[in-house]
């Protein structure tokens, strides 16, 4: 399992506990985001607190969970991030797209 939920108010902290940088973490991560996706929630918290790498595998799901949140009136956020993630975002100029809170 490379992911664990939390229940905080209206959001649910979607909390990453591994790197997300091969096909079998990205399918995790995806099964993850579908489940919280298909249960209704609307503001998902990604915290990415424990990883040190994500790659085009967890990026790409991050868009595809971004637009489908967004279709139904949710959003998706993420936690305050460690450098080597935050440079990937601002990078691809995700931190433009996806709002930085606290959760």
């Amino acid at each position: 399992m490379i992911t664990s939920t939390q229940k905080i108010g209206k959001r649910v902290v979607l909390k990453i506990l591994k790197d997300i940088d091969d096909m079998k973490t990205g399918e995790e991560f995806k099964a993850a985001l579908m489940e919280l996706y298909t249960k209704g929630e609307k503001e998902i918290v990604i915290d990415f607190g424990e990883t040190r790498m994500i790659n085009s595998h967890g990026i790409g799901k991050i868009l595809m969970f971004y637009r489908r949140f967004k279709e139904i009136g949710g959003t998706i956020y993420v936690a305050p991030m460690n450098e080597a993630i935050k440079e990937i975002f601002e990078s691809l100029m995700l931190d433009k797209l996806i709002p930085e809170i606290r959760p």
